[in-house]
């Protein structure tokens, strides 16, 4: 395994390993039923960065998780934070632009959002990351950018382990808090399923369809189903990281990876 650096480290630890590879954890702030934290997106990404840095074979520079997205269905219900799409896709930008400028031209951006039933291609939450990242490797050509959800990447593993509705303080990051923060859940905690389907958060606001914050089935939950989440979570997404990385590296001209970057 590599070595993975974070707030912790000081800059000379950041000059002897030369970090060439960044991981940026993006959470949501937002409420998660009366059971869990409105901070349980934070905790979920940030513990899945944690374990894949940690298995990647090279110097990572780790981030901090960044703890607001585009909760935009939440909006108005207490607890929530919020940027415009705009915002956050500038934040990802000037992200990356900071660690090129001190040679780090590999970055991972882990959308905390994404359910085992959902795709890999379309961001669940934070839809504007994949809009970014697309930008960043465009205009930034000696930078390699991907995003990733790893629950989503998962989805195989786990699809027979949590059911399909269920997308919100449900089974699965119910299940993953009380494997990570169990001190953090608070119950009982009531299933809940609206009848309309997911497609209208494009245009209702969340409360108006799960008035209790819960879509999902949280009383199912269990910390060993979390545990497996957890696991199948961070296999997939290293995994993924290493595969994806491979091939943008055989993929791009060797002038364009090679390509000098000034500080700025």
């Amino acid at each position: 395994m590599g070595t993975v650096l974070s707030l912790e480290n000081t800059a000379a630890d950041f000059e002897r390993a030369r970090p060439e590879l960044a991981i940026l954890p993006l959470a949501q702030h937002e409420p998660h039923g009366p059971h869990l934290p409105v901070g349980t997106d934070q905790i979920i990404v940030g513990a899945l960065a944690a374990r894949i840095a940690g298995r990647l074979d090279a110097a990572v520079f780790l981030l901090p998780v960044w703890p607001v997205g585009t909760s935009g269905p939440h909006r108005g219900q207490r607890g929530t934070l919020s940027l415009e799409a705009e915002t956050l896709w500038a934040v990802v930008e000037d992200i990356a632009a900071s660690l090129e400028a001190h040679g780090i031209r590999r970055l991972v951006v882990i959308n905390g959002h994404g359910l085992p039933s959902g795709p890999t291609a379309r961001p669940w939450g934070n839809p504007i990351v994949k809009t970014a990242v697309r930008q960043l490797n465009y205009e930034h050509p000696a930078l390699t950018a991907i995003w990733l959800q790893p629950f989503a990447l998962a989805g195989p593993a786990l699809r027979g382990v949590f059911p399909a509705d269920d997308l919100h303080a449900g089974d699965l990051e119910t299940s993953v808090l009380l494997y990570l923060a169990p001190q953090l859940v608070r119950g009982p905690a009531w299933d809940f399923v609206p009848a309309q389907p997911p497609s209208y958060l494009e245009f209702a606001p969340f409360a108006s369809l799960c008035p209790t914050g819960v879509w999902g089935w949280p009383s199912r939950a269990s910390a060993e189903k979390g545990r497996l989440a957890v696991e199948a979570a961070v296999s997939a997404s290293v995994d993924y990281i290493n595969r994806t990385l491979e091939f943008l590296g055989q993929a791009r001209p060797a002038e364009r990876r090679d390509q000098h970057v000034d500080p700025a």
